[in-house]
């Protein structure tokens, strides 16, 4: 993992700032990257005239723009002095992994200005999942942090330090499959119940899995599929698209849908792979001919792409 400090000050109301950057899988193998924000700090920075307004004070200061509260604003109630610019920014955060020649090849909105930083920050373990990154391929990374139009002028000067943590590691064969948005950018739905964990062997001489997630839809039948994409193998391409279907099972009252221990000769390589639980009835045999409303509302989506070796290939 890499850690990199970044800073954020005198903010103004629905001002957008950027920490753009792009990761290189430079390895052999592919890899799955999280990015962290931790660390938060904000700092009062200074104080102008607006601020010490706001903070019931008297402007001493004269023509200063960056004062010392308790120098330069007489009489201001401590009770109101905030700094916490952490709540009243938002965040968004989308990535588009490329091919070697920097052609995109899959993208996903991971939030959408629905998280402020605080809420970023109070997250633990290695962050928020970006995907999968192909050996060879690299990923861009595209961050931004908004600032409420409603922030009152409190907020002048203020400054946030934090840190951004980028963690990759090798496939441990564990992919998780979250339901989007329905409008682009199509984002991930990751605050509401509806997931689902495929856990799978990623070398072996069949494709051995076994699956567990929550769906929007009781009582009826989910498929676990492969569905294919030109930079996919197997790949494919127009409508209706091919998919390989890893096993059915109905959900249950409360919406669960278990797929037990299988295992699958697949007589292939799965190469940057997306694995979707959808209605069996948008299938016909392998294939997926239906993309309408209801798929897109109950279903569940690949959130990394996957990689599977047939150890008799």
């Amino acid at each position: 993992s890499q850690s990199v400090p970044f800073v954020l000050a005198d903010m103004k109301p629905s001002q957008v700032d950027y920490t753009n950057f792009t990761i290189k899988n430079v390895g052999t193998n592919p890899t799955n990257v999280w990015k962290k924000v931790s660390g938060v700090t904000v700092d009062e920075n200074g104080v102008n005239e607006p601020e010490c307004v706001a903070y019931g004070g008297t402007w001493t200061g004269g023509t200063k723009q960056n004062g010392i509260l308790d120098i330069d604003c007489a009489n201001y109630d401590q009770a109101m002095v905030n700094n916490k610019i952490d709540e009243v920014i938002t965040y968004d955060l989308s990535v588009i992994v490329k091919d070697n020649q920097d052609q995109p090849i899959w993208n996903q909105t991971l939030y959408n200005m629905n998280k402020t930083i605080a809420q970023i920050d109070a997250m633990g373990g290695n962050g928020t999942f970006l995907g999968m990154i192909p050996s060879g391929y690299s990923m861009d990374v595209t961050e931004s942090y908004h600032m409420a139009s409603s922030t009152k002028d409190w907020a002048q000067s203020d400054k946030m330090t934090f840190d951004i943590t980028v963690t990759a590691e090798q496939l441990t064969g564990v992919a998780i499959l979250e339901n989007k948005d329905q409008v682009a950018p199509w984002r991930v739905l990751g605050e509401d119940a509806y997931t689902g964990t495929l856990t799978y062997g990623v070398k072996d001489s069949k494709f051995n899995y076994s699956f567990a997630g929550v769906t929007p839809l009781v009582g009826t039948n989910y498929s676990l599929i492969v569905y294919a994409e030109p930079f996919s193998t197997p790949a494919g391409n127009g409508w209706p698209r091919p998919v390989i279907i890893l096993g059915s099972a109905m959900s249950n009252g409360a919406g669960n849908v278990s797929i037990p221990s299988t295992s699958l000769e697949l007589n292939t390589n799965l190469l940057n792979a997306k694995v979707w639980l959808v209605k069996s009835s948008d299938l016909t045999g392998n294939t997926m001919n239906t993309w309408d409303s209801s798929t897109e509302t109950n279903s569940l989506f690949d959130t990394g792409l996957i990689d599977y070796y047939d150890a008799d290939l």
